[in-house]
């Protein structure tokens, strides 16, 4: 944050709390699609998984960058460091789940899930997770004791 000017304060602090969990999305559909997907080979499933969900991931972070990339022009300091840190965060998560992930799969990725019920209870087990990490963050040593 440092290098493009963003100073750490209420506003950034928030945003980047918001931002751990956009940017988690991208990594955990690409993931999922990953382990579902039956087959021997790593980078078939990698493949396969890119081709049925790497669409919709790349929509997804289009289109929520495009509603960003309007506030960047904002005199607004909140809608100025809002809008810088999530096109930021968007672009990386894109580019980590879309490039980097498949890589790292396709050269250490797990068996597929021996059933696609259990993958999706496994899913929906990691998403409640860190919606319950990302709300129950204490936010009392954010405030200042004077």
């Amino acid at each position: 944050m440092y290098a493009i000017g963003i100073v750490i304060d209420s506003v950034s602090v928030i945003n980047v709390v918001l931002a751990v969990g956009l940017s988690i999305d991208y990594s955990a559909h690409v993931g999922h699609c990953f382990m579902v997907k039956g087959g021997k080979s790593k980078d078939d499933r990698a493949t396969e998984a890119l081709a049925d969900i790497g669409s919709s991931v790349l929509n997804g972070a289009l289109s929520t960058f495009l509603a960003v990339a309007v506030l960047l022009f904002s005199t607004s300091y909140v809608f100025k460091t809002l809008s810088t840190q999530f096109a930021l965060t968007v672009g990386l998560g894109v580019l980590h789940g879309l490039v980097l992930l498949p890589v790292l799969l396709s050269l250490f990725g797990p068996a597929p899930f021996a059933s696609g019920k259990f993958a999706l209870v496994l899913f929906h087990h990691m998403i409640s997770c860190v919606q319950y990490i990302c709300t129950n963050i204490p936010y009392n040593h954010l405030s200042s004791t004077s």
